[in-house]
Order: structure tokens, then sequence, then C-alpha cells
């Protein structure tokens, strides 16, 4: 990997300015206000109840960065800002505008939680619906990126009965059974996360192969004689002690020869890379409870002592990656 010159740190670090501008905007909702229309800085600042004068300093930044355009004193959004970033789009990345709202917030507490650890206070307390329906929906938007790819590996091989774990929006075991016309899916979540999945999955043919099951990865029963376990970006979430908890349930209810697919940001040995699984790493710190990066090798070992063989690396894009691996 190329050192990080002086430049680049200087650029990166005035790169926050930017961010900051951008959660403003999202923060005081600039882009649904407008919608398809034009308005002056004192309309939007009216509809916004802001600071005229301020209101206006953020929309003229936004047009030097492309995100609005102005015409005879009056802005409108540039069409991607309208497209996803517009709550009256039918296009519009919920999910994903109240995961960058939420998270702008945590980012903060970075040098606490490295000065002085995680606070395991901090995550105490059930689940919120409501925050988990906006997350599941910001899932399935990211998902979009990576489905078709995770589609290719797993159905390189029959499919067969599928257990999908902590399935939030179930987009990629759908598009799992879109591709396998023989595979049935089960989708294991939260009641919230599966509200959701049931709305994307719809009432057609498809989901007359889905059985929704609420529960939870630790205390829920899964069945067994399953042929294909779907692990995705679960493993971050938790512990060492807490995986091999997961992966030896998940190997009991799989039928003999069955498969599990992993689907994570995984570090090589030196945890200094791929690129996005180190930075994930910091994610983990602030987010989750036990949760961390794992590497490759430490994952394969920990599924060996499991009860798994013949893991099989596939790469996939910015820095996330497959790995299958065959109950003994």
């Amino acid at each position: 990997m190329p050192m990080l010159t002086f430049a680049k740190f200087m650029d990166t670090v005035d790169g926050i300015e930017e961010a900051r501008i951008l959660l403003a905007a999202l923060e005081i909702r600039i882009f649904t206000i407008l919608g398809k229309t034009s308005l002056t800085a004192r309309q939007i600042s009216s509809r916004a109840k802001t600071d005229k004068a301020g209101t206006l300093c953020l929309l003229n930044a936004l047009v030097a960065m492309g995100a609005l355009r102005a015409r005879s004193g009056k802005y409108s959004n540039a069409p991607e800002m309208y497209k996803h970033l517009c709550a009256t789009s039918p296009h519009y990345k919920k999910g994903s505008v109240h995961l960058m709202r939420e998270t702008n917030d945590e980012w903060a507490q970075l040098l606490k939680a490295i000065r002085k650890g995680r606070d395991p206070k901090e995550y105490a307390g059930g689940d919120d619906p409501k925050f988990r329906r906006l997350f599941t929906y910001a899932m399935h938007e990211r998902s979009l990126d990576y489905a078709d790819d995770i589609v290719r590996v797993v159905t390189a091989k029959p499919v067969g009965r599928l257990l999908d774990l902590g399935a939030g929006p179930a987009s990629y075991s759908a598009a799992i059974l879109k591709k396998d016309k023989r595979a049935t899916a089960t989708a294991l979540d939260r009641p919230s996360a599966l509200k959701v999945a049931k709305e994307l999955v719809g009432n057609g043919r498809l989901s007359a192969r889905f059985r929704f099951l609420e529960g939870d990865l630790f205390d829920t029963p899964y069945g067994e004689n399953y042929n294909t376990v779907f692990f995705a970006n679960i493993l971050h979430i938790y512990s060492l002690r807490e995986n091999k908890i997961l992966l030896k349930k998940i190997a009991r209810c799989l039928a003999k020869g069955g498969r599990i697919v992993l689907v994570d940001l995984f570090l090589e040995d030196d945890r200094a890379g791929p690129y996005h699984a180190a930075m994930f790493s910091l994610t983990m710190l602030l987010f989750t409870a036990t949760g961390r990066t794992y590497t490759f090798t430490e994952t394969e070992k920990l599924l060996g002592q499991c009860g798994f063989v013949d893991c099989k690396r596939t790469s996939l894009k910015q820095g996330a990656a497959i790995i299958e691996a065959i109950k003994k």
C-alpha cells in the first residue's frame, strides 16, 4: 500500500468540511424542501426554520459542490440529490439517509472510545423498532451493490433449503431464490426487520418459497437439515466466544455436507488491509459492544473448530469477501 503523503493527509482532513456540509443539508431537509421546485434562500430558510444568512452560505456551498443548482436567485436540486435524498422521490434512500444522520454523532465519540474503551452500558437495553426498520431499509439499499456477485457464488451449487440468519431485509436470499428456482428460504431476524423483509418480498410467487422466523440468533431454534446457511455481516458484531456459539449452532442445523456462506469484511493477517476492512474495525469499536473485524485466517480456524472443512475464499467489492465451508 502506498505511503500516505502530507498533501493527501491534508486533503482527507479537509474533506471533513464537505461531509459536514452535506450532513447539515440532510439534517435540515434541504433536498426534501426543494423537491422538484426552485426556491429562494428566504423561502428555504422559512420552511427549514433556520437563519437566513447561515442558510444562504450553506446553499451556495452546496451549489459549489454540485449538490444544488442556482439560477436567478433560486435554488433547485441536482438530479441525483432529488432522486436519492428527497423524501418525496420514489427512489428515496430513507434507510441510508437515516443511517448517515444517526452515525454522524456517534463518530464524534471515536477519540473517547480509543482513549477509554467501550462502555457496555451504552449497548444495554432492548432493540428500537423504529431504528431497526430504517436500518433494515439501509441494508437493503446497500445490498444492491453486492447482490449479483453474491448470488453468482451461492448459486454455483444447488442451494436447497436455505437459512438466512440475521436476514434483515432478506435481499440476498430473495435474489438467490430468484436465481435458483428450486431453493426455499427461512429468514430469521427481529420482528421489525422481518416486517420490512415481507414488504420487499411482496405477495407474489417468491413469497410462497419464503418462511419468516421471528427470533434471536442465540436463543431461537433454527430447525434442521438445511443445505445452505447464509451468514452475512454478522460475524463482526460479536466476540470470538459468541461467534463460536453461533457457528456450532449452525453446524448442528445443517445436513451432512451442507454449506455455510459467510459474507463480511475480512482482514489479512497484518490487520492493516484490505483498506475498507481496516477502516471497518473502528466502526465496530464504536457501534458494537463486543464486535470487531476478523482476519481470514482466524475465521477459517474458527470454522474448523466448529465442525467445518474445505474453506474457500472469494473477493467482493470494497474489501468484502465470502468464505464458504462445508460441514464435516
